[in-house]
């Protein structure tokens, strides 16, 4: 039964019971054929030998649990603890003077598949000026960010915002800004007329980590439970994103775990 062994471990369960019964079969056949009688504790030192060389040798970690380190020292695996977590501040930075910031994210699920868009609109202070949220049906998680992106735009453009900051955490969308294959056929259309758009805007698209776009993720997560395809927006903040707007607005960190 698998109780949640660490990678490490699994390693050497496994070979534990692979070189079990290899020893045993070669004990039987040295017996039966050869005439060799090998003594049952230099059958365990070669299964432990075997082991321990499989143990070793792995990239796998360890988890701190007593238990696999038993198990691990009795098969003379030295155990590789797993490697320690850097704790980085994600803030979500304000636009310069003059300029409107767009964060916008898809959200898409595998079962059912449906997928939604959302952008939030705040200006140099950030001050909320208004966000869009639509439930787009069964399409795929770059279509929904993609998407996202174009009506941001198309929206900035009617509104005769010309100084944008897109933000986004995806990095599908900022390639796709600097390489237009990026785009699927099915958007090809509509994703030249907005670049066409943002030739007449002092326009650039910038990455941030998904702890920095919350705001948007939080909508996107709304959107998804939307059941109809039309836009939706508001000009007020919503109340379930309210609490994380203000701590956008006032400077407060999330935090990022990373792993190296």
């Amino acid at each position: 039964m698998d109780r949640g062994w660490s990678p490490q471990c699994k390693v050497v369960i496994k070979a534990c019971i692979i070189n079990l019964i290899k020893t045993i079969w070669y004990r039987r056949n040295q017996s039966r054929f050869q005439d060799k009688l090998i003594h049952w504790k230099t059958a365990i030192n070669m299964i432990i030998a075997k082991v321990s060389l499989s143990g070793n040798n792995t990239n796998k970690t360890a988890a701190r649990d007593m238990l696999e380190f038993t198990i691990m020292k009795a098969c003379k695996v030295n155990i590789k603890p797993p490697k320690a977590l850097i704790i980085k501040e994600v803030i979500w930075p304000r636009p310069l003077h003059s300029w409107i910031k767009i964060n916008t994210d898809g959200a898409s699920t595998k079962n059912p598949i449906k997928a939604s868009i959302v952008g939030i609109f705040r200006n140099s202070e950030g001050i909320f000026l208004g966000c869009f949220a639509q439930f787009l049906g069964s399409e795929n998680a770059l279509f929904a960010e993609l998407t996202a992106a174009m009506i941001a735009i198309e929206i900035a453009y009617s509104k005769g915002y010309r100084n944008i900051c897109l933000e986004s955490d995806s990095q599908l969308v900022i390639q796709a800004f600097n390489c237009n294959h990026v785009a699927p056929w099915t958007l090809r259309i509509r994703w030249q007329n907005c670049l066409c758009r943002i030739k007449d805007m002092r326009f650039y698209v910038l990455h941030i980590y998904k702890e920095g776009n919350v705001c948007a993720d939080g909508l996107a997560n709304y959107g998804l439970r939307l059941s109809y395809v039309d836009m939706f927006w508001s000009d007020t903040i919503p109340e379930f994103i309210r609490g994380e707007y203000i701590k956008n607005r006032l400077g407060m960190p999330n935090f990022k775990f990373i792993s190296f």
